[in-house]
């Protein structure tokens, strides 16, 4: 997909009133990252073009910083942001599945991406949601969804389209296969 369709506009006084307000600093280079994923949800490119022309943290630096922490994101996410757990209780029971079957509705092919088309949904792999006990998890938005299957994790990325008007660019056009047997 490109990016460039969900990109972020950058206000500089945003930014600048970050940098007052965090400091100039390299320490003050995860604050600041932070504050522009948050406001983002991700890390414009502009935003840490700002970031470096504007404070004592070289681009070297801040890109270092970005990169090496799992938490920063330098692309732009979907509306809709679906995280999917491969904690060790997970991965065992098939989070792997759950992402293969959402990659399909959403109509994501290329394994470098992870958002579709239409920038509805962003599937992100989690460390660890903390509900090992309901394995394999998954959260769409804030509501967690467990002990799923593949068909399951399709069926409720459904509901949950068909509930805040998403289109889902899949294959099968954001339908479950099972329903549209039963539609027969």
């Amino acid at each position: 997909m490109s990016n460039a369709s969900l990109e972020a506009t950058v206000d500089p006084a945003q930014v600048q009133g970050w940098i007052t307000t965090l400091g100039k600093e390299p320490s003050a280079a995860v604050p600041l990252l932070q504050a522009v994923q948050r406001a983002f949800g991700y890390l414009p490119r502009k935003a840490m073009d700002l970031i470096v022309e504007n404070t004592d943290i070289n681009a070297s630096q801040l890109f270092g910083v970005a990169t090496f922490y799992a938490q920063f994101r330098l692309d732009p996410v979907g509306r809709n942001l679906i995280k999917v757990c491969h904690g060790t209780a997970c991965h065992v029971q098939g989070a792997d599945r759950l992402n293969t079957s959402l990659r399909h509705v959403l109509g994501i092919t290329d394994e470098s991406e992870d958002t579709a088309s239409n920038g509805s949904y962003t599937v992100e792999d989690v460390a660890c949601i903390g509900c090992c006990s309901l394995a394999p998890v998954m959260l769409i938005g804030e509501q967690a969804f467990p002990n799923l299957k593949g068909a399951d994790a399709q069926r409720h990325l459904v509901k949950h389209a068909k509930t805040v008007s998403e289109i889902l660019p899949g294959k099968d056009g954001g339908e479950n296969p099972k329903s549209k047997e039963n539609k027969s």
